[in-house]
Protein backbone atom coordinates (compact mmCIF):
# COMPACT_ATOMS: atom_id res chain seq x y z
CA UNK A 1 0.00 0.00 0.00
CA UNK A 2 1.39 3.41 -0.77
CA UNK A 3 -1.39 5.29 1.34
CA UNK A 4 -4.22 4.80 3.85
CA UNK A 5 -7.43 4.32 2.07
CA UNK A 6 -8.93 5.99 5.25
CA UNK A 7 -7.12 9.23 4.20
CA UNK A 8 -9.00 9.76 1.02
CA UNK A 9 -12.79 11.04 0.81
CA UNK A 10 -15.14 7.99 0.03
CA UNK A 11 -16.36 6.99 -2.88
CA UNK A 12 -19.35 8.61 -2.36
CA UNK A 13 -17.83 11.81 -1.91
CA UNK A 14 -15.57 11.41 -4.63
CA UNK A 15 -18.54 10.47 -7.16
CA UNK A 16 -20.32 13.84 -5.98
CA UNK A 17 -17.68 15.60 -6.65
CA UNK A 18 -16.90 14.08 -10.12
CA UNK A 19 -20.56 14.46 -10.58
CA UNK A 20 -20.62 18.15 -10.29
CA UNK A 21 -17.19 18.83 -11.67
CA UNK A 22 -18.62 17.36 -15.15
CA UNK A 23 -22.48 19.06 -14.48
CA UNK A 24 -23.60 16.14 -14.32
CA UNK A 25 -26.86 15.20 -11.51
CA UNK A 26 -26.75 12.56 -8.92
CA UNK A 27 -28.89 9.44 -10.01
CA UNK A 28 -29.28 7.02 -7.39
CA UNK A 29 -28.36 3.86 -9.73
CA UNK A 30 -25.40 5.29 -10.15
CA UNK A 31 -24.56 5.62 -6.46
CA UNK A 32 -25.41 2.28 -5.52
CA UNK A 33 -23.49 1.10 -8.45
CA UNK A 34 -20.66 2.34 -7.28
CA UNK A 35 -20.54 1.23 -3.84
CA UNK A 36 -21.53 -2.13 -5.21
CA UNK A 37 -17.81 -1.85 -7.24
CA UNK A 38 -16.21 -0.97 -3.75
CA UNK A 39 -17.46 -4.00 -2.14
CA UNK A 40 -16.10 -5.46 -4.68
CA UNK A 41 -12.94 -4.53 -3.81
CA UNK A 42 -13.20 -5.37 -0.06
CA UNK A 43 -14.89 -8.64 -0.51
CA UNK A 44 -12.86 -9.81 -3.69
CA UNK A 45 -16.33 -11.41 -5.10
CA UNK A 46 -17.14 -10.79 -8.08
CA UNK A 47 -20.46 -8.37 -9.26
CA UNK A 48 -22.73 -8.24 -12.14
CA UNK A 49 -24.46 -4.98 -12.93
CA UNK A 50 -27.07 -4.72 -15.55
CA UNK A 51 -26.96 -0.63 -16.01
CA UNK A 52 -29.01 0.36 -17.84
CA UNK A 53 -28.83 3.75 -20.11
CA UNK A 54 -28.94 6.85 -18.35
CA UNK A 55 -27.55 5.00 -15.16
CA UNK A 56 -23.87 6.70 -16.07
CA UNK A 57 -22.30 3.63 -15.49
CA UNK A 58 -18.81 4.42 -16.60
CA UNK A 59 -18.57 6.98 -13.25
CA UNK A 60 -19.82 4.40 -11.36
CA UNK A 61 -17.25 2.24 -11.72
CA UNK A 62 -14.19 4.56 -12.83
CA UNK A 63 -14.73 6.39 -9.14
CA UNK A 64 -14.24 3.80 -7.07
CA UNK A 65 -11.35 2.05 -9.22
CA UNK A 66 -9.61 5.48 -9.31
CA UNK A 67 -9.80 5.55 -5.42
CA UNK A 68 -8.78 2.10 -4.84
CA UNK A 69 -5.85 2.59 -7.15
CA UNK A 70 -4.46 5.19 -5.88
CA UNK A 71 -4.92 4.65 -2.57
CA UNK A 72 -3.19 0.67 -3.25
CA UNK A 73 -1.06 1.75 -5.90
CA UNK A 74 -2.54 -0.73 -7.54
CA UNK A 75 -3.51 -0.80 -11.27
CA UNK A 76 -6.97 -1.92 -12.53
CA UNK A 77 -7.93 -2.94 -16.14
CA UNK A 78 -11.19 -1.69 -17.67
CA UNK A 79 -12.01 -3.95 -20.81
CA UNK A 80 -14.65 -2.78 -23.54
CA UNK A 81 -16.25 -4.42 -26.58
CA UNK A 82 -16.19 -1.47 -29.12
CA UNK A 83 -13.55 0.71 -30.07
CA UNK A 84 -16.15 3.95 -29.54
CA UNK A 85 -16.58 3.25 -25.63
CA UNK A 86 -12.63 2.98 -25.72
CA UNK A 87 -12.71 6.26 -27.08
CA UNK A 88 -15.09 7.79 -25.25
CA UNK A 89 -13.49 6.44 -21.92
CA UNK A 90 -9.82 7.48 -22.90
CA UNK A 91 -10.76 10.62 -24.79
CA UNK A 92 -13.53 12.25 -22.50
CA UNK A 93 -14.43 10.09 -19.40
CA UNK A 94 -10.85 9.82 -18.00
CA UNK A 95 -9.50 13.21 -18.61
CA UNK A 96 -12.05 15.42 -16.97
CA UNK A 97 -12.23 12.67 -13.83
CA UNK A 98 -8.40 12.58 -13.48
CA UNK A 99 -8.68 16.71 -13.47
CA UNK A 100 -11.62 16.33 -10.93
CA UNK A 101 -9.90 14.04 -8.92
CA UNK A 102 -6.42 15.68 -8.64
CA UNK A 103 -7.56 18.02 -5.34
CA UNK A 104 -9.31 15.35 -3.09
CA UNK A 105 -7.01 12.55 -3.85
CA UNK A 106 -3.86 14.39 -3.74
CA UNK A 107 -2.27 13.90 -7.32
CA UNK A 108 -4.23 13.49 -10.72
CA UNK A 109 -4.69 9.94 -11.65
CA UNK A 110 -3.18 8.35 -14.62
CA UNK A 111 -4.58 5.70 -17.27
CA UNK A 112 -3.45 4.42 -20.21
CA UNK A 113 -4.78 2.78 -23.66
CA UNK A 114 -3.27 -1.12 -24.36
CA UNK A 115 -4.36 -2.88 -27.89
CA UNK A 116 -2.85 -5.96 -29.26
CA UNK A 117 0.80 -5.33 -30.75
CA UNK A 118 -0.79 -5.33 -34.57
CA UNK A 119 -2.42 -2.09 -34.07
CA UNK A 120 0.78 -0.54 -33.65
CA UNK A 121 3.17 0.79 -36.52
CA UNK A 122 6.36 -1.33 -36.45
CA UNK A 123 9.21 1.15 -37.20
CA UNK A 124 11.34 -2.17 -38.45
CA UNK A 125 8.90 -2.55 -40.92
CA UNK A 126 8.85 0.55 -42.25
CA UNK A 127 12.80 0.67 -42.28
CA UNK A 128 13.12 -2.08 -44.12
CA UNK A 129 9.68 -3.68 -45.93
CA UNK A 130 7.40 -6.85 -45.28
CA UNK A 131 9.04 -9.69 -46.31
CA UNK A 132 8.57 -9.72 -49.82
CA UNK A 133 5.71 -12.68 -51.02
CA UNK A 134 7.42 -13.92 -54.54
CA UNK A 135 4.93 -13.17 -56.46
CA UNK A 136 3.53 -10.18 -54.67
CA UNK A 137 6.98 -8.19 -55.44
CA UNK A 138 6.41 -4.76 -56.53
CA UNK A 139 2.80 -5.23 -55.44
CA UNK A 140 3.59 -3.00 -52.05
CA UNK A 141 6.31 -0.56 -53.45
CA UNK A 142 4.99 2.41 -51.16
CA UNK A 143 5.59 4.60 -54.24
CA UNK A 144 3.46 2.52 -56.58
CA UNK A 145 0.93 4.41 -58.27
CA UNK A 146 -2.19 2.20 -56.61
CA UNK A 147 -4.05 2.94 -53.58
CA UNK A 148 -2.41 0.09 -51.65
CA UNK A 149 1.02 1.85 -53.18
CA UNK A 150 -0.27 5.38 -51.66
CA UNK A 151 -1.57 4.15 -48.65
CA UNK A 152 2.00 2.60 -47.81
CA UNK A 153 3.49 5.75 -48.73
CA UNK A 154 1.01 7.82 -46.45
CA UNK A 155 1.87 5.18 -43.40
CA UNK A 156 5.62 6.21 -43.95
CA UNK A 157 4.75 9.93 -43.19
CA UNK A 158 2.73 9.27 -40.53
CA UNK A 159 5.35 6.83 -38.87
CA UNK A 160 7.79 10.34 -38.37
CA UNK A 161 4.33 12.17 -37.14
CA UNK A 162 2.74 9.86 -34.34
CA UNK A 163 3.97 9.87 -31.12
CA UNK A 164 2.23 6.34 -30.46
CA UNK A 165 1.55 4.49 -33.80
CA UNK A 166 -1.65 3.49 -32.61
CA UNK A 167 -3.98 2.76 -35.94
CA UNK A 168 -6.75 4.15 -34.98
CA UNK A 169 -5.24 7.57 -34.30
CA UNK A 170 -4.93 7.72 -37.81
CA UNK A 171 -7.88 9.42 -39.91
CA UNK A 172 -8.70 8.49 -42.77
CA UNK A 173 -8.12 4.92 -41.97
CA UNK A 174 -6.11 2.53 -44.45
CA UNK A 175 -6.98 -0.71 -45.59
CA UNK A 176 -5.97 -3.60 -43.91
CA UNK A 177 -3.74 -4.92 -46.54
CA UNK A 178 -1.34 -1.30 -46.23
CA UNK A 179 -1.57 -1.65 -42.24
CA UNK A 180 -0.19 -5.60 -42.71
CA UNK A 181 3.20 -4.19 -44.48
CA UNK A 182 3.80 -1.82 -41.64
CA UNK A 183 3.08 -4.15 -38.72
CA UNK A 184 3.61 -7.74 -36.83
CA UNK A 185 2.11 -9.56 -34.51
CA UNK A 186 3.59 -10.46 -31.67
CA UNK A 187 4.65 -14.01 -32.65
CA UNK A 188 6.44 -12.28 -35.71
CA UNK A 189 8.24 -9.52 -33.46
CA UNK A 190 11.91 -9.69 -33.17
CA UNK A 191 11.77 -8.60 -29.47
CA UNK A 192 12.51 -5.28 -28.18
CA UNK A 193 16.45 -6.34 -27.09
CA UNK A 194 17.17 -7.66 -31.22
CA UNK A 195 15.02 -4.93 -32.37
CA UNK A 196 17.30 -2.09 -34.29
CA UNK A 197 14.22 0.19 -33.31
CA UNK A 198 13.27 -1.62 -30.26
CA UNK A 199 13.90 1.66 -27.76
CA UNK A 200 11.53 3.23 -29.93
CA UNK A 201 9.43 0.45 -30.36
CA UNK A 202 5.44 2.30 -29.94
CA UNK A 203 4.12 -1.11 -28.97
CA UNK A 204 6.42 -1.64 -26.33
CA UNK A 205 6.21 2.21 -25.43
CA UNK A 206 2.19 1.83 -24.58
CA UNK A 207 2.61 -1.55 -22.46
CA UNK A 208 5.27 0.53 -20.47
CA UNK A 209 2.85 3.23 -19.96
CA UNK A 210 0.06 0.61 -18.97
CA UNK A 211 2.25 -1.12 -16.72
CA UNK A 212 2.62 2.52 -14.77
CA UNK A 213 -1.16 3.70 -14.74
CA UNK A 214 -3.84 3.52 -12.33
CA UNK A 215 -6.50 2.54 -15.19
CA UNK A 216 -5.58 0.43 -18.07
CA UNK A 217 -8.46 0.54 -21.09
CA UNK A 218 -8.06 -2.52 -23.47
CA UNK A 219 -10.90 -4.74 -25.30
CA UNK A 220 -12.54 -7.30 -24.88
CA UNK A 221 -9.93 -9.46 -27.96
CA UNK A 222 -6.58 -8.69 -26.01
CA UNK A 223 -8.18 -10.19 -22.57
CA UNK A 224 -8.95 -13.20 -24.36
CA UNK A 225 -5.37 -13.40 -26.08
CA UNK A 226 -4.23 -12.52 -22.32
CA UNK A 227 -6.29 -15.72 -21.18
CA UNK A 228 -5.25 -18.15 -23.83
CA UNK A 229 -1.70 -17.48 -24.11
CA UNK A 230 0.95 -18.59 -21.97
CA UNK A 231 2.55 -15.17 -21.54
CA UNK A 232 1.12 -12.16 -19.84
CA UNK A 233 -0.55 -9.17 -21.70
CA UNK A 234 -2.27 -6.49 -19.61
CA UNK A 235 0.13 -5.79 -16.72
CA UNK A 236 -0.47 -6.87 -12.94
CA UNK A 237 -4.14 -5.90 -12.25
CA UNK A 238 -6.33 -5.75 -8.58
CA UNK A 239 -9.40 -5.49 -10.68
CA UNK A 240 -11.64 -6.43 -13.87
CA UNK A 241 -14.02 -4.31 -15.10
CA UNK A 242 -15.79 -6.07 -17.86
CA UNK A 243 -17.91 -3.05 -19.77
CA UNK A 244 -20.42 -4.00 -22.47
CA UNK A 245 -20.24 -7.52 -21.23
CA UNK A 246 -23.14 -8.89 -22.56
CA UNK A 247 -20.30 -9.32 -26.11
CA UNK A 248 -17.97 -10.82 -23.82
CA UNK A 249 -18.56 -14.62 -25.05
CA UNK A 250 -18.58 -13.62 -28.55
CA UNK A 251 -15.03 -11.96 -28.44
CA UNK A 252 -13.22 -14.52 -26.25
CA UNK A 253 -14.85 -17.27 -28.95
CA UNK A 254 -14.05 -15.54 -31.86
CA UNK A 255 -10.12 -15.10 -30.20
CA UNK A 256 -10.13 -18.98 -29.51
CA UNK A 257 -11.45 -20.05 -32.98
CA UNK A 258 -8.97 -20.91 -35.75
CA UNK A 259 -8.92 -21.33 -39.18
CA UNK A 260 -6.63 -23.35 -41.92
CA UNK A 261 -6.72 -22.80 -45.91
CA UNK A 262 -4.86 -23.96 -48.31
CA UNK A 263 -4.15 -19.98 -48.67
CA UNK A 264 -2.56 -20.14 -45.07
CA UNK A 265 -0.18 -23.11 -46.32
CA UNK A 266 0.92 -21.34 -50.10
CA UNK A 267 1.55 -17.97 -47.87
CA UNK A 268 3.59 -20.50 -44.95
CA UNK A 269 5.50 -21.92 -48.10
CA UNK A 270 6.43 -19.08 -49.42
CA UNK A 271 7.76 -17.68 -46.73
CA UNK A 272 9.78 -20.77 -45.74
CA UNK A 273 10.91 -21.89 -49.28
CA UNK A 274 14.10 -19.37 -49.30
CA UNK A 275 15.49 -20.67 -45.97
CA UNK A 276 15.29 -24.17 -46.00
CA UNK A 277 15.45 -26.87 -48.41
CA UNK A 278 13.24 -26.79 -51.08
CA UNK A 279 11.83 -30.36 -51.06
CA UNK A 280 11.03 -30.40 -47.40
CA UNK A 281 8.91 -26.68 -48.59
CA UNK A 282 7.89 -28.32 -51.35
CA UNK A 283 5.91 -31.13 -49.04
CA UNK A 284 3.89 -28.68 -47.01
CA UNK A 285 2.95 -26.87 -50.97
CA UNK A 286 1.74 -30.58 -52.25
CA UNK A 287 0.08 -31.24 -48.62
CA UNK A 288 -2.23 -27.76 -48.94
CA UNK A 289 -2.90 -29.16 -52.49
CA UNK A 290 -3.92 -32.35 -50.93
CA UNK A 291 -6.13 -30.20 -48.28
CA UNK A 292 -7.48 -28.38 -51.05
CA UNK A 293 -9.07 -31.25 -53.02
CA UNK A 294 -10.38 -32.77 -50.04
CA UNK A 295 -12.45 -29.47 -49.40
CA UNK A 296 -13.44 -28.85 -52.72
CA UNK A 297 -15.66 -32.36 -52.53
CA UNK A 298 -16.99 -31.16 -49.27
CA UNK A 299 -20.29 -29.53 -48.62
CA UNK A 300 -20.29 -26.70 -45.97
CA UNK A 301 -21.68 -27.19 -42.61
CA UNK A 302 -20.54 -28.80 -38.97
CA UNK A 303 -18.55 -32.17 -38.90
CA UNK A 304 -19.38 -34.36 -36.44
CA UNK A 305 -17.32 -36.54 -37.61
CA UNK A 306 -14.29 -36.75 -39.32
CA UNK A 307 -14.19 -37.84 -43.25
CA UNK A 308 -11.25 -40.49 -43.62
CA UNK A 309 -9.84 -38.24 -46.67
CA UNK A 310 -9.66 -34.62 -44.71
CA UNK A 311 -8.49 -36.50 -41.53
CA UNK A 312 -5.33 -37.83 -44.23
CA UNK A 313 -5.17 -34.67 -45.26
CA UNK A 314 -4.72 -32.41 -42.38
CA UNK A 315 -2.63 -35.12 -40.74
CA UNK A 316 -0.37 -34.52 -43.94
CA UNK A 317 -0.39 -30.78 -43.68
CA UNK A 318 0.60 -30.97 -39.68
CA UNK A 319 3.86 -33.50 -40.04
CA UNK A 320 4.87 -31.49 -43.25
CA UNK A 321 4.26 -27.95 -41.14
CA UNK A 322 6.55 -29.59 -38.04
CA UNK A 323 9.15 -31.03 -41.02
CA UNK A 324 9.77 -27.20 -42.39
CA UNK A 325 9.97 -25.74 -38.75
CA UNK A 326 12.63 -28.90 -37.58
CA UNK A 327 14.37 -27.49 -40.77
CA UNK A 328 13.71 -23.78 -39.77
CA UNK A 329 15.61 -24.86 -36.53
CA UNK A 330 16.22 -22.46 -34.04
CA UNK A 331 17.29 -18.61 -33.57
CA UNK A 332 21.01 -18.21 -34.75
CA UNK A 333 23.59 -15.57 -35.05
CA UNK A 334 22.41 -13.99 -38.04
CA UNK A 335 21.75 -10.45 -39.78
CA UNK A 336 18.13 -9.01 -38.85
CA UNK A 337 16.56 -9.58 -42.13
CA UNK A 338 17.24 -12.93 -41.87
CA UNK A 339 16.15 -13.50 -38.63
CA UNK A 340 13.55 -11.53 -39.63
CA UNK A 341 12.32 -13.60 -42.32
CA UNK A 342 12.54 -16.65 -40.01
CA UNK A 343 10.42 -15.42 -37.64
CA UNK A 344 7.60 -14.57 -40.05
CA UNK A 345 7.84 -17.80 -41.29
CA UNK A 346 8.12 -19.75 -38.03
CA UNK A 347 4.88 -17.70 -37.11
CA UNK A 348 2.99 -19.21 -40.40
CA UNK A 349 4.12 -22.45 -39.74
CA UNK A 350 3.30 -22.38 -36.12
CA UNK A 351 -0.45 -21.27 -37.17
CA UNK A 352 -0.77 -24.03 -39.41
CA UNK A 353 0.67 -26.81 -37.38
CA UNK A 354 -1.21 -26.40 -34.32
CA UNK A 355 -4.84 -25.77 -36.08
CA UNK A 356 -3.87 -28.76 -37.60
CA UNK A 357 -3.30 -30.74 -34.22
CA UNK A 358 -6.67 -29.03 -32.74
CA UNK A 359 -8.92 -29.74 -35.79
CA UNK A 360 -7.53 -33.61 -35.47
CA UNK A 361 -7.61 -33.52 -31.73
CA UNK A 362 -11.29 -32.33 -31.85
CA UNK A 363 -12.56 -35.71 -33.12
CA UNK A 364 -10.61 -37.98 -30.36
CA UNK A 365 -13.24 -37.99 -27.61
CA UNK A 366 -16.77 -39.27 -28.17
CA UNK A 367 -19.03 -36.77 -29.50
CA UNK A 368 -20.87 -36.27 -25.86
CA UNK A 369 -17.51 -35.26 -24.61
CA UNK A 370 -15.65 -33.10 -26.91
CA UNK A 371 -14.44 -29.19 -26.55
CA UNK A 372 -14.20 -27.93 -30.01
CA UNK A 373 -16.35 -28.02 -32.82
CA UNK A 374 -15.04 -28.18 -36.04
CA UNK A 375 -17.28 -27.04 -39.56
CA UNK A 376 -16.15 -26.51 -43.08
CA UNK A 377 -17.11 -22.49 -44.78
CA UNK A 378 -16.82 -21.07 -47.95
CA UNK A 379 -16.81 -22.87 -51.26
CA UNK A 380 -19.77 -22.98 -54.58
CA UNK A 381 -22.30 -19.92 -53.40
CA UNK A 382 -19.85 -17.85 -51.27
CA UNK A 383 -17.08 -14.96 -52.09
CA UNK A 384 -14.27 -16.67 -50.02
CA UNK A 385 -12.65 -20.31 -50.44
CA UNK A 386 -13.25 -23.33 -48.75
CA UNK A 387 -12.05 -23.45 -45.20
CA UNK A 388 -11.45 -25.37 -42.03
CA UNK A 389 -12.65 -23.36 -38.84
CA UNK A 390 -11.96 -24.97 -35.28
CA UNK A 391 -13.70 -23.17 -32.20
CA UNK A 392 -14.31 -24.08 -27.95
CA UNK A 393 -17.77 -25.36 -27.69
CA UNK A 394 -17.89 -23.40 -24.72
CA UNK A 395 -15.93 -20.41 -22.79
CA UNK A 396 -17.10 -21.01 -19.66
CA UNK A 397 -14.34 -22.95 -17.69
CA UNK A 398 -11.48 -20.52 -19.60
CA UNK A 399 -12.94 -17.74 -18.28
CA UNK A 400 -13.45 -19.02 -14.67
CA UNK A 401 -10.11 -19.94 -14.66
CA UNK A 402 -8.37 -17.31 -16.27
CA UNK A 403 -10.30 -13.95 -15.85
CA UNK A 404 -12.48 -14.33 -12.95
CA UNK A 405 -9.80 -17.17 -11.25
CA UNK A 406 -7.34 -14.34 -11.54
CA UNK A 407 -9.01 -11.85 -8.89
CA UNK A 408 -12.42 -9.98 -8.82
CA UNK A 409 -14.19 -8.80 -11.56
CA UNK A 410 -16.96 -6.24 -12.57
CA UNK A 411 -19.24 -7.33 -15.52
CA UNK A 412 -21.73 -4.34 -16.24
CA UNK A 413 -23.76 -3.47 -19.43
CA UNK A 414 -27.50 -2.35 -19.78
CA UNK A 415 -28.54 -5.91 -20.95
CA UNK A 416 -27.25 -8.84 -19.09
CA UNK A 417 -30.29 -10.34 -17.62
CA UNK A 418 -30.96 -13.85 -18.58
CA UNK A 419 -34.87 -15.32 -18.66
CA UNK A 420 -35.61 -12.60 -17.57
CA UNK A 421 -33.59 -12.39 -14.07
Amino acid sequence: MTGDPSDLPSVRDLLAHAVDAVGGTEREGQVRMAEAVTDTLRTGEHLVVQAGTGTGKSLAYLVPAIRHAVAAGATVVVSTATIALQRQLVDRDLPRLATALAGPLGREPTFAILKGRRNYLCLHRVHTGAPEEPEDTGLFDPFAVSRIGREVKRLHEWSSETDTGDRDELVPGVSEQAWRQVSVTAQECLGAHRCPVGDDCFAEQARGEAGRADIVVTNHALLAIDALQEHQVLPEHDLTVIDEAHELVDRVTSAATAELTPAMISTATRRCGRLIDSGIADRLLEAGEGLSLVLQEMPSGRLDELPTALGGAVAAVRDAAHACVTALGSERREDVEEATARKVARSALDEIHDTAVRLLDAFDADEGGRTDVVWRSGGEHSPRPPALHVAPLGVGGLLRERVFGAGPTVLTSATLALGGT
